[in-house]
C-alpha cells in the first residue's frame, strides 16, 4: 500500500505525519497493530480525524474516538472469526482500548457493491471524505498516509458526502446522510 501522493497536499500530508508523530498514543497503537504483521493494514476514521480536528481547535484534551478502527486486507482468511482474532490481539497489547478490526477485502458484501482490490479502494466508497484517512508505520518506522478521497475537507474541517458510496445513491440518501451527521454529532464538535 502507498500514500496516495498525487491526489493528496503534500503541505496537508506532512502537517498529518508530524500531527501522529506528535501523539505517543497514536504511535503506540500503530506500533502495537503494525506488531501482529497484517499482509495490509492502516489505522483509520475517528482517531485520526480527532487528532487533527483537536489540533486545529487547539483543544488540550483529546476528543476519544469511539472505538479505534483498524483496517486490514487480507483475501485469503475468513472474516468474521478473524476480525475478532484481530480485536483480541490487539486488546491484549493494549487492554482498556476499543478495538474494531474490519477486514476491507469483505466489506463490498455490506454495500452489494463489486469487490474492493485494497484498503483505498474500500475507502472510496466510504460515506465521507473526512473520515476516510488512515495511517499505518512501515517495519522502518515510517508513517505512511493512506487517503483516497484526499485531506482537504479534514484539515478544512468540512464533512460532506462521498456521492459514489453505495448507502448514498438511494433515494433516501440524503436524509441517511443527515441521520449520520446527526448521530456523530458533527456540527456541534
Amino acid at each position: 500500500m502507498t500514500s496516495q501522493t498525487n491526489s493528496l497536499s503534500s503541505d496537508h500530508e506532512s502537517r498529518l505525519v508530524n500531527l501522529i508523530r506528535a501523539d505517543a498514543w497514536i504511535i503506540d497503537l500503530l506500533r502495537d497493530v503494525r506488531s501482529l504483521q497484517l499482509p495490509e493494514w492502516c489505522i483509520a476514521a475517528g482517531v485520526i480525524r480527532n487528532n487533527v480536528w483537536d489540533h486545529l481547535r487547539n483543544y488540550s484534551d483529546r476528543t476519544e474516538p469511539s472505538y479505534i478502527d483498524v483496517l486490514f486486507f487480507d483475501q485469503e482468511r475468513a472474516a468474521g472469526s478473524y476480525q475478532g482474532d484481530v480485536e483480541e490481539r490487539l486488546s491484549a497489547l493494549m487492554p482498556g482500548v476499543n478495538w474494531e478490526a474490519v477486514k476491507q477485502a469483505a466489506v463490498h458484501r455490506y454495500h452489494n457493491d463489486t469487490p474492493y482490490e485494497s484498503i483505498e479502494a474500500a475507502m472510496l466508497r466510504w460515506a465521507d471524505q473526512v473520515t476516510a484517512v488512515g495511517a499505518y508505520f512501515t517495519d522502518d518506522d515510517q508513517i505512511v498516509i493512506v487517503a483516497a478521497l484526499g485531506l482537504q475537507d479534514l484539515f478544512d474541517i468540512v464533512v460532506t458526502p462521498n456521492v459514489v458510496t453505495p448507502n448514498l445513491l438511494t433515494s433516501n440518501a440524503d436524509r441517511d446522510y443527515r441521520i449520520r451527521m446527526r448521530s456523530k454529532r458533527w456540527n456541534e464538535r
